[in-house]
């Protein structure tokens, strides 16, 4: 069955130009758009297996997360990823908080957003470099820049369960829903988020999926 994706923003050029940059990145992809936040949750609500869904933050029947976090309650299991003017630090990692699977901020040129969207499409989290700064311990930073792409999680010494619990992480799921995902207690699953947070030199999910996003992670 081909991929699915669900592109929500009010802007038809915007629309559109995802919907061209999504069909040359996936060919036999199919495509849906919702125009507000009340169609989005009526496709999501039917059921739809979306691969990916790219969400405006700024539509005409939401405010600032709203639109997020009632996606994200709707679907929690259902990677949303932003797409905004925005590029505010705060903005984006609130975003990130709130289990957007990443942010690409349409102020990028249009290779740019071409490459962020091939990220995201093969499973990857694109966080935009706005976010980065200030946001992770200082020798992280050093690690990020001097260390280059990592794309096997593997490298980080991370094992297999641990592995499957950040590619859980990476989609905003609580650790209630990776116990359910991968039929774990939870005090096991809190055991292995430690352990990821520590592999990534970071303090919280958040700083995890920036993280991630930097060092050019590929989860399947």
């Amino acid at each position: 069955m081909d991929r699915r994706y669900l592109v929500v923003d009010d802007h038809p050029l915007m629309r559109e130009a995802v919907r061209f940059t999504l069909e040359l990145l996936e060919q036999d992809c199919g495509i849906d758009t919702a125009v507000s936040l009340a169609e989005a949750q009526r496709r999501l609500g039917e059921g739809t297996a979306y691969e990916l869904v790219l969400l405006d933050l700024q539509l005409p029947d939401s405010r600032a997360y709203e639109g997020l976090q009632t996606l994200k309650t709707l679907r929690p299991d259902c990677a949303i990823v932003v797409m905004s003017a925005d590029t505010d630090r705060t903005t984006i990692l609130r975003c990130l908080e709130l289990g957007a699977a990443g942010y690409i901020p349409k102020t990028l040129q249009t290779d740019a957003v071409m490459n962020a969207l091939r990220l995201v499409v093969s499973g990857c989290v694109y966080v935009p470099a706005e976010a980065v700064t200030g946001a992770m311990p200082q020798d992280t930073l050093i690690r990020l820049k001097a260390g280059g792409e990592i794309t096997d999680p593997a490298v980080l010494g991370l094992t297999d369960r641990q592995i499957d619990v950040l590619r859980l992480i990476l989609r905003g799921l609580p650790n209630k829903l990776i116990c359910r995902q991968l039929k774990l207690a939870e005090g096991t699953v809190k055991v292995h988020v430690s352990a990821v947070l520590r592999a990534l030199g970071v303090r919280n999910r958040t700083q995890a999926v920036v993280a991630a996003g930097r060092l050019g992670l590929r989860i399947n």
